[in-house]
């Protein structure tokens, strides 16, 4: 597994409301998979009934993994906003009140690929082989359970002193980022004037993750990195946006200047490294390296805006339905009645993290017509109350979407609400017709079967690209009316519509 885990690797913490990294959760039968886990920041008016909490439960896409991970990957390193760890701070803006979990895939193949294995079987890029039962639910489930009990079970003394370590260390990581980006602004002044004598047709790479697993033959060099095929003779966007800085940056890009430069800077990366392993005691020397990660947290402008807006609600009714965590006497009251299988469950899958979302329609509809007495996992569906495709694709050539009338009517049954997420990269992709073909069947199908279904296009007036593709991550919730899902407010509604 990657990242690994021994049973003493009990949680690496980022910041001082996480997110926290449990290492090799046990789930169903031999399976286990490492989890990001953030805790609610804001107070429900009734935490001590675990059914009135809800758990939001992430499946990324491909090159999402640690930032570490993606730092030694020259292909995954314009996309270090994305790490998980991120992508579960952008998912507590959007729902404060909710914990976040996001399970990292069991295997990343050539240290690009997202392999759910524990929850669907795949070849080696993660295209899908779905099956009416593969025990996925069960996974889940068996997750949440022993996630809860990973996190009680961490004494209280530890998790305060780790995090309020981890804080300063947090500090000093996100300068030594800084740091870091200016040497790259700087390399980028020097790449871009090499170039400007070379010949104009010598197009850059933008990696196109999708449309690699297509191919019947994937290049590795030697390092085990994909080598990405030329697709376009436009600049990748990270790249802009960085070369967008050198009105800033002194100097012309002069050789001995950015080697002086850099040599400082990994003289401050290692000074804070040391500074960082210090501060934050593992569990395990193996963990050392897992917490000294350089890459700082991204807060998108709609998360903030909703996050600001939630405190406000949040200070306004301050003595009755809620309060933050900062002003709680127990500064971990959200450990107390942890019992994540038993919360409302919010399913989300961006990109590749589709396929489980696709493997549970599948397994709802073995459950709901072969095993209907199966009284454990009914309790379990019925708990289920949203669920969200971002932006789904995979290599393959076909089960994008689920276009199979009675998996859609079984699901349409259960009455959760459904929302669809897309953008041009996906949608739009001349390349590979049968996404959009079947995505307007899945659509168009529970609509006409009157499921409670949302459906929007991001981004449609601007070219198909990696980079909106990964952005519909900050788009999504920015479309939600509220930062909580819509059964929260009406949790005896959707509570009826499951049968």
């Amino acid at each position: 597994m990657l990242g690994g885990g021994s049973g003493e690797r009990l949680c690496t913490p980022s910041t001082s409301a996480g997110p926290f990294r449990i290492f090799s959760v046990a789930g169903f039968q031999n399976r286990a998979n490492d989890i990001v886990y953030c805790p609610p920041i804001v107070r429900q008016h009734s935490v001590h009934v675990p059914e009135d909490s809800t758990a939001i439960i992430y499946f990324g896409g491909d090159v999402q993994d640690f930032p570490e991970s993606m730092e030694t990957n020259r292909d995954s390193r314009g996309y270090m906003k994305y790490n998980l760890e991120n992508s579960a701070i952008l998912l507590r803006e959007a729902f404060p009140r909710s914990h976040i979990i996001v399970i990292r895939p069991v295997r990343m193949e050539f240290k690009t690929f997202s392999c759910f294995d524990n929850f669907v079987r795949g070849n080696n890029a993660g295209v899908p082989d779905h099956t009416p039962m593969n025990h996925a639910l069960q996974h889940l489930e068996k997750l949440l359970q022993n996630l809860s009990q990973r996190l009680i079970s961490i004494p209280e003394n530890e998790i305060l002193d780790q995090a309020a370590q981890a804080a300063a260390a947090a500090a000093a990581v996100a300068a030594a980022a800084a740091a870091a980006a200016l040497t790259l602004s700087n390399a980028t002044v020097t790449s871009e004037s090499n170039s400007q004598s070379a010949p104009a047709n010598d197009s850059s790479q933008e990696m196109d993750i999708d449309i690699l697993q297509v191919q019947e033959n994937i290049t590795v060099d030697a390092d085990g990195a994909v080598i990405f095929p030329i697709v376009g003779n436009e600049v990748p966007e990270a790249v802009n946006n960085v070369s967008g800085n050198n009105g800033n940056i002194g100097g012309g890009g002069n050789d001995d200047s950015v080697n002086n430069h850099q040599e400082q800077v990994n003289n401050q990366q290692l000074q804070q490294q040391q500074q960082t392993a210090a501060a934050i005691k593992m569990t395990s020397p193996t963990t050392a390296l897992n917490a000294t990660n350089n890459v700082e947290h991204y807060n998108n402008d709609c998360g903030t805006r909703q996050a600001s807006a939630a405190s406000a609600t949040t200070a306004s009714a301050t003595g009755t339905s809620t309060s933050t965590a900062s002003s709680d006497s127990n500064p971990l009251w959200w450990r107390e009645n942890l019992n994540l299988d038993k919360s409302k469950l919010v399913l989300i899958g961006f990109s590749k993290g589709c396929v489980v979302l696709n493997q549970f329609i599948y397994e709802f509809h073995y459950l709901k017509t072969l095993t209907p007495d199966d009284s454990s996992m009914c309790r379990l569906l019925s708990r289920i109350s949203d669920m969200y495709w971002l932006d789904g694709g995979h290599g393959g050539q076909k089960n994008t979407w689920i276009t199979s009338r009675s998996l859609l009517e079984t699901l349409t049954r259960m009455g959760m609400n459904i929302h669809v997420h897309l953008t041009p990269y996906q949608v739009q992709d001349d390349r590979r017709p049968w996404i959009r073909k079947e995505e307007k069947l899945f659509t168009d199908m529970l609509r006409r079967l009157n499921a409670p279904i949302t459906r929007h296009l991001h981004y449609d007036n601007q070219p198909a690209n990696l980079m909106t593709h990964f952005e519909v991550l900050q788009a999504f919730f920015a479309a939600r009316p509220c930062a909580q899902p819509a059964a929260t407010a009406n949790a005896a509604a959707a509570g009826s519509r499951h049968q």
